[in-house]
């Protein structure tokens, strides 16, 4: 599928990561739809002239069909869908120097799930049963991380991400024969603002010895890797990891 002039749609395409596709992906031709529960910032991207967009709650389903709804109403019918929603949540199974409980919060679990995996379920059986309807090919790539592999301290992120990973491989099988692709793009440690709030100097300079390429992933790679799976149209089921060699 070429880029140029087709149709893309973001979850969570307000800021960060999302953010850059949507931009890097006008810049490239592609017209653009984004997903985001941010109304404000929905209606930022309205007022640029080469974005629409939507707003409304990707954790909870009839919020996705009514946004989902509205989207087919206006015209507007993704060729591609790139599930990128999602939050980071850090916690360990049990916190041995916590004060009273020390298990993992059963809300956070259920946020991070609903945030992280719920989103995609969601708003993907809707885009692509509409694609179905309409006999048209598509491409779905979901915005895993490598955490999927296991990472101590992110129980409930790293059970999402894997169940990202499996739904991409699920879905590949049970479309594909129908012309559908599904791959997902697992970033390592990106230089972003987040990451550097998160992480002191110290802490930054200890990771980037862990990497064998030394240093932190760019935005501009994830981009890339979305191109990619994009144009390329024998690629499908497969999971990019795109952290610079690091292996959790």
């Amino acid at each position: 599928m070429k880029l140029a002039g087709a149709r893309v749609l973001v979850t969570g395409g307000g800021r960060g990561i999302g953010r850059y596709l949507v931009d890097r992906l006008v810049a490239e031709g592609a017209l653009l739809g984004v997903l985001d529960q941010d109304m404000a910032l929905c209606a930022e991207l309205r007022s640029t002239g080469c974005s629409k967009a939507w707003s409304c709650n990707l954790a909870e389903s009839d919020e996705v069909d009514l946004a989902v709804q509205a989207m087919l109403d206006e015209g507007f019918e993704p060729d591609v869908l790139i599930n990128n929603a999602g939050i980071i949540h850090s916690e360990p199974l049990v916190n041995l120097l916590a004060r009273g409980d020390r298990v993992h919060s059963r809300e956070s679990w259920r946020k991070v799930m609903a945030a992280d995996l719920d989103s995609v379920f969601f708003v993907t059986s809707r885009v692509v049963d509409h694609m179905l309807s309409k006999r048209r090919k598509g491409v779905v790539i979901s915005i895993s991380s490598i955490a999927a592999n296991g990472n101590a301290g992110q129980t409930a992120y790293a059970a999402a991400k894997a169940g990202v990973n499996a739904l991409t491989r699920t879905w590949a099988k049970e479309l594909g024969p129908m012309g559908y692709r599904f791959a997902a793009i697992a970033p390592g440690f990106i230089d972003t603002p987040s990451t550097r709030a998160a992480l002191n100097e110290a802490n930054l300079a200890r990771l980037q010895q862990q990497i064998p390429l030394r240093r932190l992933g760019d935005l501009e790679s994830i981009f890339l890797a979305a191109r990619h799976i994009i144009e390329s149209d024998y690629l499908s089921g497969t999971v990019l990891e795109i952290d610079g060699g690091l292996v959790i």
